[in-house]
């Protein structure tokens, strides 16, 4: 599986890095969990549940949502 290059516009700051997909969480191609690195340091796993995206670690809300939705429309 590809690594997912991250590019986004959070609350006025630019955000990149890279999510690296787990692949054995992936479901039709899709991974369900992704290690997530932003301006090169770690920020957790991201994980899709069935009540939305969560990471393993204290993040913003927004954060997490944005950056799940981000990923989500990288794979469509």
């Amino acid at each position: 599986m590809q690594n997912v290059p991250i590019r986004l516009d959070y609350k006025g700051r630019e955000l990149t890095g890279v999510a690296d997909p787990v692949e054995t969480s992936a479901e039709d191609g899709v991974p369900r969990s992704l290690i997530v690195y932003l301006s090169g340091k770690y920020l957790g796993t991201l994980e899709c549940s069935p009540e939305g995206w969560r990471l393993d670690r204290p993040a913003e809300p927004d954060l997490v949502e944005e950056l799940g939705n981000y990923i989500h429309a990288w794979y469509e």
